[in-house]
């Protein structure tokens, strides 16, 4: 199922995502109810002690965009600061482009000096985990620059997997031959 995020009334569970979080080892700072005028809709905010957001509607751990909630948050709590970070590196024009350096903005776009920074500001986490905080840890390839979550359009997938499967059909001229390689990939998965 694909969610397109049009749907503001679809949530998960809160009592669920704040078992998720604290089972990431994560502390919470302050769980916000986030409440669109005019409907039911209804969503609950985390922010966390390593000062990165994880929304029930789950837009930013899965697109990699801030979602709704959390810049609604930022426009109400003057002490909560956007950093380029909550942006997944993916949709920058060079995804190996280390944000680091940049400094969280407050609404009024003032750039704030990590000094003069208050609590809510997400900087203490590396540019993989700010976009999606219950993510694990970054891997060697992920370190190297390989990002995983880096879209492969279907035509590669399908001339790379015929491209490692051709050896391992070339010898294949039975029946008997064939269900063995069936059988043989069957137990891969």
């Amino acid at each position: 199922m694909i969610n397109d995020f049009a749907n503001d009334a679809v949530y998960m569970s809160v009592k669920w995502l704040l078992r998720l979080i604290n089972s990431r080892g994560h502390d919470i700072k302050h769980l916000l109810k986030v409440t669109k005028h005019g409907s039911k809709s209804t969503h609950f905010l985390v922010i966390l002690s390593d000062n990165n957001y994880v929304c029930d509607c789950c837009m930013g751990m899965n697109l990699g965009v801030p979602c709704r909630h959390y810049f609604q948050v930022l426009l109400k709590t003057p002490h909560l600061l956007f950093h380029i970070g909550l942006v997944r590196a993916r949709w920058y024009q060079n995804p190996m482009l280390d944000v680091t350096p940049v400094l969280p903005v407050s609404i009024d776009n003032v750039p704030r000096k990590e000094s003069e920074t208050k609590p809510l500001t997400p900087l203490s986490s590396s540019r993989y985990t700010q976009s999606n905080p219950l993510k694990s840890k970054p891997t060697l390839t992920q370190r190297q620059g390989v990002l995983p979550t880096q879209t492969v359009d279907a035509r590669e997938v399908y001339h790379e997997a015929q491209a490692a499967l051709k050896p391992l059909l070339n010898g294949v001229q039975t029946k008997e031959e064939l269900d063995e390689l069936l059988q043989d990939l069957d137990q891969i998965q």
